[in-house]
This record gives structure tokens, C-alpha cells and sequence, in this order.
């Protein structure tokens, strides 16, 4: 299944001229930036600052993570934060959820529900809302097994009744069991990132040089937040075979952990674990390799992999059945191994960090893959598209 193209050869602002200004647009999730700085959130606020023009409204609909309902103005946009009694497996208790959807659908042509969200799902069901569905399936759950025996029929449903199902990557609609009967409605739209904010300058080369006169020459670079999934320890297992310096960018729930494992290793000297940093860029462009070592599905598509070849970094990956390989394929913008093989990602990264003809003509080739494929602007325009249809023109 090939990426949709998109027909407007505008800047997303400029789709203004081009969409019914009737359209009205209620994006539904969990929790949204600012302030909960979390992936599907950060990605939630840029599609609304992206699409706000060419809308006549656009709102939120989210939980409280407090015992009272707050309407708020972020930046511009109109967020409703229902009553929320906690969390169960990260899922929000929001009993008014329901009340809030159906209240705000009435003002609203299109609902934008974010999945993974239970409550949202359910909410849908509940209220019947006249609006269309679109629904952005970002992940399937996978780990939280009980958590889906019971919600599995309500998301079965809620998927049939959406008009329109958005998916991370092709890969995934194939892989996923919810979405794979549902093709037919599924649309393939990658996450993009601020390439202008990737490029090489004068300041941020000045920085990278800092970097590698501190930690050497040669440098693997991991970025991310520090969960089971991400595959971490396959990564560390494998630099005992790498003559190279492993720098670790983001916390987690395991950083503690993998902290106390690094004092027990013969190499400790060649690992560091700087957890947040001012700013991601000059380690990418002062890295030679990118690993992302993920190792379960619950790894749906890799940002930081758009982030890497954006600078011009080649990434080396893991053959999951998952948007993962989708983002940087195999012998285009970096190399591709096993999951779970630490001495194929050893492998893979020693063949990278030998070979400069190779490691500079696949970082080429992931700047350009980077900037035909996922830019802010390309999504934006691509989930526009999506609406129109959805609304029938």
C-alpha cells in the first residue's frame, strides 16, 4: 500500500482557500501538550497548529488528570479537560467523557479520535455522534493483555463505525489485526518533523565538534524514552564487540537500572547516559551511527528515526512487524538486522562505522528520503486531504 499523494502543491496554510470553511474539526485524546510532553501528544499539537487555518474551529477534548472540568485556551485553541478519577493501565477514569463528546460533537463536522484511548472509543459508542469519525490509529495496545480482552469488542465496533481510519505507516495496516480487515477505510499517513530544525548550521556543527572532542570520534547515538520495548539492552550487550562510544539522550521507567548494570561492565568507559539535553540536534549531526534496537511492535513507528535522517545520520534498525523498517528501509537509509540480536546490531553498526563510502551515501540517502516523506507540512496536507474526502468533497 503506497503513501497517498497530496494534490495541493500549497503550503498547508495556504489550503485555506481550498477547504469549505464550514469545517469544524474536535480532536478527542487522553492528554494533549502542553503540558504532558509525550509523543502522541506533541503530534496531536502540531497537526492542530498546522490545520487551525484552514478550519473555521478546531478544539480538544481531553482528561483532567484532576476532580473538575476545566475549559482552557492553549495557545489558541479551545481544550476541554473532562473531570478525570485516575488512571487504570494509563487509561483515564472519565465518567463525564461521554457528556463532554456528545456536547461538543454537535459543534463539530469531524472527530479526530486519537487511538490507543479506551475511554475515548467507548465515549463514541455512548454519545452516537452525528459527525464523521476519523479515526488516528497510532499503536496497537500490546502489552496490556487484560486491558484488551475486555475493551477488544468496543474497539471492534467503534473501528466499524468510523468513517475513515488514519495509520502511522502502510506496514502497520498490514501487520496490525484491527486495522488488516479494515484496509479498505485505512489510509497510510507517516508523522513528520521539523526538517529546518535537523539542518546542518555553522552553530550546530560548532557544538558537535564539543561533543566529539569529549566522547571521540566515533559515536553511536540512541535517543528515546528508556522502556522494555525500546530494546536497550540488546544495544548495550552489542557495544562490547563495537570500538565506538555509545551516547544515550531521554529517561525512562529502566534508566535506573540500566545505570546500575553500566558499573558492572568491563566497558563502562564508552557508554554515557546523559538523559534529557538542551537540545537533540548537534548529537545527531556529532554521531556517525543512529541505532534504534526496538524489539516489539509496541514500537509502532520511531520519530527519532525521521529526527536522525534528517541530519544526515544513517540509522540502523530492527526488522519488526511494525512501521519501524517502514521509516528507514533496509539499504536506503541505513541497515536493517533481527530484533533480539545483539550481535547483528554489532554487526551492522562495525559495518557502518568501517565503511565511509556506505555510511555517507546511506546518510544521503535518508536526508532525501527524510524530506520527500515526512515533513510537517506533507502530514498536515495529507490528513487535510482526509477530511475533505470524509466530508464528501
Amino acid at each position: 500500500m503506497e503513501i497517498p499523494p497530496c494534490h495541493c502543491s500549497l503550503p498547508c496554510r495556504g489550503f485555506v482557500a481550498i477547504l469549505a470553511s464550514t469545517m469544524r474539526v474536535l480532536h478527542v485524546y487522553k492528554d494533549y501538550y502542553p503540558p504532558i510532553h509525550g509523543g502522541i501528544e506533541v503530534t496531536i499539537n502540531q497537526i492542530v497548529q498546522l490545520t487551525r487555518d484552514a478550519c473555521e474551529s478546531v478544539r480538544v477534548l481531553v482528561a483532567n488528570r484532576q476532580l473538575r472540568t476545566d475549559v482552557v485556551e492553549v495557545e489558541g485553541i479551545q481544550v476541554t479537560k473532562a473531570l478525570d478519577l485516575g488512571r487504570f493501565r494509563s487509561s483515564p477514569l472519565t465518567p463525564t467523557f461521554p457528556y463532554w463528546l456528545k456536547r461538543l460533537a454537535r459543534q463539530s463536522d469531524i472527530l479526530h479520535v486519537h487511538l490507543p484511548n479506551p475511554i475515548a472509543a467507548v465515549s463514541c459508542l455512548l454519545a452516537r455522534p452525528e459527525a464523521k469519525i476519523v479515526v488516528h490509529y497510532h499503536s496497537d495496545i500490546v502489552r496490556q493483555a487484560l486491558l484488551l480482552k475486555f475493551y477488544r469488542p468496543f474497539l471492534e465496533r467503534f473501528l466499524d463505525r468510523a468513517d475513515r481510519i488514519i495509520a502511522t505507516s502502510p506496514n502497520y495496516i498490514r501487520s496490525s489485526r484491527f486495522l488488516s480487515p479494515r484496509a479498505e477505510k485505512c489510509t497510510p499517513i507517516p508523522f513528520g518533523v521539523d526538517l529546518e530544525k535537523f539542518a546542518r548550521t555553522e552553530e550546530t556543527e560548532l557544538r558537535a565538534e564539543e561533543i566529539r572532542r569529549q566522547y571521540g570520534e566515533n559515536l553511536v547515538l540512541f535517543v528515546g524514552k528508556i522502556r522494555y520495548y525500546k530494546g536497550l539492552h540488546f544495544l548495550i550487550e552489542a557495544m562490547r564487540d563495537i570500538d565506538a562510544h555509545l551516547l544515550v539522550i531521554g529517561d525512562g521507567p529502566l534508566l535506573g537500572a540500566f545505570l546500575r548494570q553500566r558499573e558492572t561492565l568491563p566497558y563502562k568507559d564508552r557508554l554515557s547516559f546523559l538523559g534529557q539535553v538542551p537540545s537533540v540536534v548537534p548529537y545527531y549531526h556529532a554521531a556517525k551511527v543512529f541505532c534504534l534496537p526496538s524489539f516489539l511492535r509496541s514500537e509502532a513507528f520511531a520519530v527519532v528515526q525521521i529526527e536522525a535522517a534528517a541530519s544526515g545520520l544513517p540509522v540502523v534498525n530492527t526488522r519488526i512487524d511494525s512501521g519501524v523498517p517502514y521509516v528507514s528501509p533496509d539499504g536506503v537509509s541505513g541497515l536493517t538486522v533481527e530484533p533480539e540480536n545483539s550481535g547483528a546490531l554489532a554487526e551492522a553498526i562495525n559495518r557502518l562505522l568501517r565503511d565511509e563510502s556506505l555510511r555517507v551515501r546511506l546518510g544521503r540517502q535518508a536526508l532525501e528520503r527524510a524530506q520527500k516523506e515526512f515533513s510537517l507540512s506533507l502530514m498536515a496536507q495529507r490528513i487535510l486531504q482526509v477530511y475533505r474526502e470524509v466530508l464528501g468533497g
